[in-house]
């Protein structure tokens, strides 16, 4: 009966293309969603999205808690024309997907919203989802078509194991997408997923809570672009944030929690103003090669930047740790940056470093040492101020006194007494991609 009330709807306002279709949590009226006043239940939500919503479609979530609802996408739209998901604050804020999972039982759980594996052309915008095991999925296609063309805008997701757990996508974009209170990844792509852009999105995995922390599971991530059987490239993360990814009670040596991971079978990586902030090792974690970070921020992590192979660095800082950048490969190239408050070294050299490290025009101050290498690699200073560190060649004061707080956001670390060297804070550039 529901399907024959919509078809009946469609055939009123003259076109199935365009449609506009209304949901609350409870329903109201004839619930076949032709406005508020007869909006559809949450139960009829993949129905609606799989049989009866054409491409251009969209599915309008009022304000409300949806609890136990989940979403599988199994038909998606077709370009230029996706079927669209979009929430609605009709005066009680943004719909709700509301499961229950705990952290208690972090492997448990529903997930919120499955896209199948080769869905295309989908776009969620301004949702909120708590408490699943998932918060939106794609599994891997498995030599299936790929899905391509998906748009997440605005989904804020908090309490759950993984937040968006993406295989096999391309074509793929992720803006102002605010994750915390996970218990293992924030953002995971797998199974060749290529060309993804992560614009202004947060993943947060404690919030600073050390209670939350010492629940979390082992090697908490806030991205990670996992080790893939087919090659995973073109990510360009912009603008993001990763933030106390952190697991103090690891029954090992070695506690890992990084802020972003990027695995070797990945290539064409760049990141632009991206900030890693509070993470339990390293702020950035990254092993494919020619890795490109401009304007990027990393603080209070173990070691700010790890590099396992060639890349560049252009105007970045690293700050309060034990290491600022730790390279295991090949040539590093440090241009225009500051390391600054570091207690090992500004940069480390491991085994498998034979490339070295070049820092052109930087800043390291007040660090325990500029370099130091165990059995391979070499760190050579070009035009490089050292100051309040042994071997100092001169000194630096800097513009605010932030120095044990400052996280990115303002040009306090900016070198007043040295205008043209290290790194310098200049906000947002209009024009660039998600402008």
């Amino acid at each position: 009966m529901l399907k024959q009330w919509i078809m009946a709807y469609l055939c009123v306002i003259g076109a199935a293309y365009g449609a506009d279709f209304h949901a609350t949590p409870t329903g109201a009226g004839l619930q076949d969603g032709s406005d508020w006043s007869n909006a559809l239940g949450k139960d009829s939500l993949s129905t609606v999205f799989n049989e009866v919503m054409q491409p251009g479609d969209r599915l309008l979530l009022g304000s409300g808690v949806y609890s136990a609802a989940k979403l599988n996408l199994k038909v998606g739209g077709e370009p230029p024309a996706p079927k669209v998901i979009a929430g609605v604050d009709r005066g009680e804020g943004l719909p709700c997907l509301r499961g229950s999972w705990s952290i208690e039982s972090p492997a448990e759980g529903a997930t919120a919203i499955r896209i199948d594996a080769g869905v295309s052309n989908v776009t969620l915008t301004d949702l909120r989802i708590e408490r699943f095991k998932m918060g939106v999925h794609v599994p891997s296609s498995k030599g299936l078509k790929k899905s391509s063309q998906l748009v997440f805008r605005n989904i804020d997701m908090q309490w759950m194991r993984h937040g968006f757990y993406l295989a096999g996508c391309t074509n793929t974009t992720l803006k102002g997408c605010d994750l915390s209170r996970y218990s293992k990844h924030g953002f995971r792509f797998e199974e060749g997923c290529s060309h993804i852009q992560l614009l202004e999105c947060t993943a947060d995995c404690s919030t600073g809570d050390a209670e939350w922390e010492k629940q979390t599971e082992l090697f908490p991530f806030g991205f990670i672009v996992n080790q893939s059987s087919e090659q995973q490239t073109d990510f360009l993360f912009q603008d993001c944030l990763a933030q106390n990814n952190r697991m103090p009670l690891q029954d090992r040596k070695y506690k890992n929690g990084d802020g972003f991971v990027v695995e070797k079978t990945t290539t064409n990586v760049e990141f632009v103003r991206c900030r890693a902030i509070r993470n339990q090792d390293g702020g950035f974690d990254l092993k494919p090669r020619g890795i490109k970070l401009r304007d990027c921020v990393a603080v209070d992590n173990s070691r700010q930047y790890r590099l396992w192979d060639d890349g560049t660095l252009t105007n970045c800082f690293a700050g309060r740790g034990t290491v600022g950048l730790w390279n295991n490969g090949g040539s590093v190239v440090v241009t225009d940056s500051t390391f600054f408050g570091l207690t090992d070294a500004a940069v480390l050299t491991d085994d498998h470093a034979d490339g070295g490290v070049v820092l052109q025009n930087c800043i390291v101050a007040s660090c325990n040492r500029v370099a130091r290498h165990t059995a391979h690699g070499k760190t050579e200073q070009r035009e490089t101020l050292v100051a309040d560190s042994p071997n100092a060649n001169g000194v630096v004061s800097f513009v605010g006194d932030e120095e044990k707080t400052w996280t990115g956001l303002t040009n306090a670390m900016n070198a007043r007494s040295h205008p043209d060297k290290g790194y310098r804070y200049i906000g947002r550039r209009v024009g660039d991609t998600g402008e």
